[in-house]
C-alpha cells in the first residue's frame, strides 16, 4: 500500500528515518519516499494549520497516488481524564471553528457545507470502520475519540472547558480535520494519531519543549505499530 505520512513541525517528522536522496520538492514542501514493512511511504512536513494540511493531503493523493493518509503528531488535551503522554486516535474529527456566528455564538457545521439553516449532516469526519477494527486489534490500549481541529493554538483553560462541554472531545490540534476532509473527498481513508504534549492551558500551564519531544516520539511509535498491522 502507498501511504502518505504527514507531520506539521520538525519535531514530529524527525523520528522518521528519511533518505535524503529520495527528496522531491513540490508546492513548497519536501516529500520523502521510503519502504517500510510492505508499504511505500511518502513522508512530508506539511506545516501548521488547515490550509497547509489540505494542500499537502491533495498533493499526496494526486501526485503520489497515496491510498491512505496518516497524520502523526502532538496535540493539546481537552478531556480532563487524559494526561500528557496519552495517545488519541481520531475516531471522529471536527473542524470546530467552521460554521455560522449568530448573537456571539458559533454554530458549528460540517466543514465545506453551507453554514445556513439546520445542519443537514453531522459535523464529524469519521474513521473508516475497517481501519478502526485494525487499530483496535493492533493497539488495544489506545484511546480512540474525538479530535477538534481549528486554526488557533489553544492555551486557554476556560476555552478548553467550554470545548469539552460542547463536544466531549479528547484532543485539539490544527490539521487533522482538514486531512480527513480531503481524504473523504478523494474517497480514501485517513488516520489521525496524536499524543498529548500539553493540556491546552489547563491550570495556566504552558507548552513544554520537553513534553513536545516526548509526545512526538510516542506518536511516531504508535504509527510504526499501526503500519505493521495494515495490510
Amino acid at each position: 500500500m502507498k501511504i502518505g505520512i504527514l507531520c506539521a513541525i520538525p519535531k514530529e517528522i524527525k523520528y522518521f528515518d528519511l533518505p535524503p536522496n529520495s527528496a522531491r520538492k513540490l508546492g513548497g514542501r519536501t516529500f520523502y519516499s521510503k519502504k517500510e514493512e510492505s508499504h511505500e511511504l511518502i513522508v512530508v512536513e506539511c506545516g501548521l494549520g488547515k490550509v497547509n494540511a489540505a494542500l499537502v493531503s491533495t498533493l499526496l493523493i494526486q501526485q503520489f497516488d497515496c491510498e491512505l493518509l496518516v497524520f502523526s503528531g502532538v496535540a493539546g488535551g481537552i478531556d480532563p481524564e487524559l494526561e500528557i503522554g496519552d495517545v488519541v486516535v481520531g475516531e471522529s474529527l471536527i473542524q470546530y471553528d467552521y460554521g455560522a456566528l449568530n448573537d456571539g455564538q458559533l454554530q458549528v457545521y460540517r466543514a465545506g457545507s453551507i453554514p445556513m439553516g439546520t445542519p443537514e449532516n453531522s459535523a464529524e469526519f469519521s474513521l473508516d470502520p475497517e481501519i478502526k477494527k485494525i487499530i483496535k486489534a493492533a493497539l488495544p490500549g489506545v484511546r480512540m475519540g474525538t479530535i477538534l481541529t481549528g486554526d488557533v493554538f489553544l492555551q486557554c483553560g476556560e476555552t478548553r472547558k467550554a470545548l469539552f462541554a460542547q463536544f466531549g472531545a479528547q484532543a485539539i490540534e490544527m490539521e487533522g480535520g482538514a486531512v480527513a476532509q480531503v481524504a473523504e473527498q478523494f474517497g480514501i481513508p485517513a488516520i489521525v494519531v496524536r499524543c498529548l504534549s500539553d493540556l491546552a492551558g489547563a491550570n495556566g500551564e504552558k507548552l513544554s519543549y520537553g513534553f513536545l519531544n516526548t509526545a512526538a516520539k510516542k506518536s511516531f511509535e504508535t504509527v510504526q505499530t499501526l503500519l505493521k498491522a495494515l495490510p
